[in-house]
């Protein structure tokens, strides 16, 4: 409708006016696909000549160029030599669960120095009968001295490390993909205003990720089809809350959690932008990821962690997630292209 030519000058002034007002940029707006780094490279062909890269693999030379396996899941990740099964290449790899157990595997690529700004993108395919993860692929920024995991439950310290863990959506369709957070200001699910019951530090376990969705788009947990994701978190400057963190799949942005992005309440370790808890609305202040600029971001995280609980219930013994084409970059990369 906005393109037609109708001969009245005044009328399509008007349609035009209609249309910018229905597609704002807010939280979830984003109505076409952006172009951005990879559509410069027919099938990622040479994207990482790119100066704005720090990243990237394709499996085709193998699984080369990661720093570490995460927890030594060496025999857990698997190459998969296979144009059928990779993502229109010629490998990927398999991210594969022990049997009818809770397992942890990935990738994790560090780098030195870190930046200020990250986008990651990366092709997952969940297997036609896995189940759904309890945690998957994360960004993060670690101090020089920071040992990453062992900390689930706890807060974390502003010249140390934050992280987001990007999470496939649920299986009812009635959620989205979000970001499970974790920083030196995150919230407590025990009490109302999202403090531990027992301060200062809740050492009993108060804080666990705080979640941050979409509440426009809803989708399910979809297997046996190929998806790009694409995250990013931007850090902010000590002492303000002018972080961001945002989300695009299949190169549409869904959310985009900024200062001011949308009106909502905290309530115990929720943002919440509905409902009975949303008892005073403000405008969601921005992150204040670290307390000092050395923090930077510097680690990715191809992750497959499948809980005890979610292993017993899968209708498969082994539980596996398929990655491809993944690159990390300062700028928006955006889906692969065709040649």
């Amino acid at each position: 409708m906005c393109c037609e030519k109708t001969g009245n000058f005044l009328t399509v002034i008007l349609i035009v006016i209609f249309c910018l007002a229905i597609c704002p940029d807010g939280l979830c707006a984003e109505s076409k696909v952006k172009s951005g780094l990879a559509a410069k490279y027919c099938g990622d062909k040479g994207i990482e000549t790119n100066p704005n890269v720090i990243f990237s693999c394709n499996f085709e030379n193998g699984i080369t160029g990661w720093s570490n396996y995460r927890h030594g899941a060496k025999d857990r990740v698997l190459l998969i030599k296979d144009e059928s099964v990779a993502n229109n290449s010629a490998a990927c790899v398999q991210m594969i669960t022990e049997k009818n157990k809770s397992t942890s595997s990935g990738l994790r690529y560090k780098w030195d120095p870190g930046h200020d700004q990250v986008y990651f993108r990366f092709y997952c395919k969940f297997h036609k009968d896995t189940c759904r993860p309890h945690h998957f692929v994360s960004m993060a920024a670690y101090s020089k001295d920071y040992v990453p995991g062992g900390r689930a439950g706890f807060t974390r310290k502003g010249n140390e490390t934050f992280h987001s863990v990007v999470e496939p959506p649920p299986e009812n369709g009635k959620g989205s993909w979000f970001l499970y957070s974790y920083w030196h200001e995150m919230r407590s699910w025990q009490n109302e205003d999202g403090s531990p019951n027992n301060p200062p530090d809740g050492d009993g376990r108060s804080f666990y990720g705080n979640n941050f969705g979409s509440p426009e788009h809803k989708q399910d947990f979809v297997r046996d089809k190929w998806i790009c994701v694409e995250f990013m978190i931007k850090a902010n400057t000590p002492g303000k809350h002018d972080g961001e963190q945002a989300v695009w799949i299949d190169g549409e942005k869904i959310m985009h959690w900024k200062t001011g992005c949308i009106e909502g309440t905290w309530f115990r370790d929720k943002f919440r932008t509905s409902g009975s808890f949303n008892t005073n609305p403000e405008p969601f202040e921005g992150f204040s990821w670290r307390t000092v600029d050395e923090l930077k971001i510097n680690s990715i995280l191809l992750g497959w962690y499948v809980s005890n609980e979610r292993a017993k219930n899968s209708p498969t013994n082994i539980n596996s997630v398929y990655f491809d084409d993944v690159v990390a970059a300062t700028k928006y990369i955006g889906p692969k292209v065709s040649k």
